[in-house]
């Protein structure tokens, strides 16, 4: 009798946990669907933990369709600093949108490195091309590519155990949809709807409607103003197909004994603070006139409604309950996207992007010329912190008056050809 209360009791706490941690337009269907996710969550530990990683690097954008990047990636891996075999290097997002690009790069690094690699896919991998029309298809195929590679993981992983600090690293998959716009700045974002954004045309994803039929999700967001051509319910549906796997994750950090930190990885970015422009996390108030200015202002405010999505920080902060808050337990997210390096810490999650990015993005400063893989965890000792980066070309990277003569010079460059 006992053990059929037991039962009872841990399958409605399970079920409790998950849907308060769910975000509050999805609650009114948890009733009616948590029951079928919990007969399909039947993963074990074992089957996603890689034990024996000693140390964890970053990296995203590769972009090694680039010639440049290639060479960097293949010059990287043999570097005396790169991952060896008991590391592990989470890419988040942008190797390539080609197949065979992306198999080649894979191979350079498990083969160069032999180390563990933990990837989420970013925008170009949803670029579709001739023979396919629907980026979820692409995706699903990137997916079954990297499966090819014992050592690649596109799923949460426990990393570390032989070790006195292990992490949880989850991939989280996601997509943009306007709700990081900067306030105040939709005058510099006339004819969004012509803005020539290679995902507008490369990019092939179901409606609204054939969206929320299939998630059973009511769509009842507030909407942005000035979306233009940004689909409508994707980042609510990733948002609900991420919480499959993340009540398995919520409910590893419920039953752990000793440390255990947290590492999230999307490729968008999760909050305003983390794009390019936001130099003071703390602030709530984005300063217009003292942030945005450089010579492309209504650049940065297009790109601020492509760059992320709100629910990606509400879900990443749902990971870990008030309980273990109260722990001081270590979380990081790393993100990609953006080309513009940070490196900061806003209301107990330190913010990381490592970008490779384009060459002449290099060339300008706006990335660091010697770009490498980051080290950010140690399991036998935790955290490993870097520099502060909110915003590196100023930072770092010479300033506005350098950053102005690279554009001019770059401009020049482009008239002459």
């Amino acid at each position: 009798m006992w053990k059929v209360v037991a039962i009872l009791f841990s399958l409605f706490t399970t079920q409790f946990s998950f849907a308060f941690f769910v975000h509050p337009i999805f609650q009114h269907k948890i009733a009616q669907t948590s029951r079928r996710y919990y007969n399909r969550s039947t993963l074990r530990l074992n089957e996603c933990d890689i034990s024996e990683v000693e140390r964890i690097y970053c990296i995203s954008d590769l972009h090694t369709d680039n010639v440049q990047n290639l060479q960097w990636l293949t010059e990287s891996c043999n570097s005396p600093h790169a991952p060896k075999e008991k590391d592990c290097l989470l890419i988040a997002g942008d190797i390539s949108h080609d197949y065979k690009i992306l198999e080649k790069t894979l191979s350079i690094i498990t083969e160069s490195l032999s180390c563990h690699v933990i990837f989420v896919w970013g925008n170009h991998e949803a670029w579709c091309g001739k023979n396919m029309t629907s980026s979820l298809e692409k995706i699903s195929s990137v997916k079954k590519i990297c499966q090819k590679y014992p050592k690649v993981h596109t799923d949460f992983q426990l990393v570390g155990t032989d070790h006195s600090n292990p992490v949880v690293v989850v991939p989280i998959e996601s997509w943009y949809d306007g709700s990081l716009s900067l306030p105040e700045c939709e005058d510099l974002c006339d004819n969004f709807q012509n803005w020539p954004w290679v995902d507008f045309i490369r990019c092939h994803w179901p409606s609204e409607t054939e969206l929320m039929k299939d998630t059973e999700i009511l769509p009842s967001r507030k909407r942005h103003e000035n979306l233009g051509k940004i689909p409508i319910g994707l980042t609510e549906w990733f948002h609900y197909q991420n919480e499959k796997d993340l009540a398995k994750v919520r409910s590893q950090f419920e039953h752990s004994e000793g440390e255990l930190g947290l590492i999230t990885m999307t490729h968008f970015l999760p909050n305003q603070k983390t794009l390019p422009d936001w130099k003071v996390p703390s602030s709530s108030d984005f300063r217009r006139d003292e942030w945005l200015d450089h010579p492309v202002p209504d650049i940065s405010a297009k790109f601020a409604k492509v760059a992320g999505s709100d629910l990606i920080d509400f879900q990443i902060r749902s990971i870990i309950n008030k309980q273990e808050k109260d722990k001081d337990i270590k979380h990081l997210h790393v993100f990609g996207h953006s080309h513009r390096p940070k490196d900061f810490v806003h209301e107990n999650i330190r913010y990381i992007h490592n970008p490779v990015g384009k060459p002449v993005e290099r060339e300008m400063n706006m990335i660091p010329n010697d770009v490498d893989f980051q080290l950010i965890w140690d399991c036998r000792s935790g955290e490993v912190r870097g520099r502060t980066i909110f915003r590196y070309w100023e930072d770092y990277g010479g300033g506005k008056e350098l950053l102005a003569k690279n554009m001019q010079r770059r401009k020049r460059k482009r008239m002459k050809r």
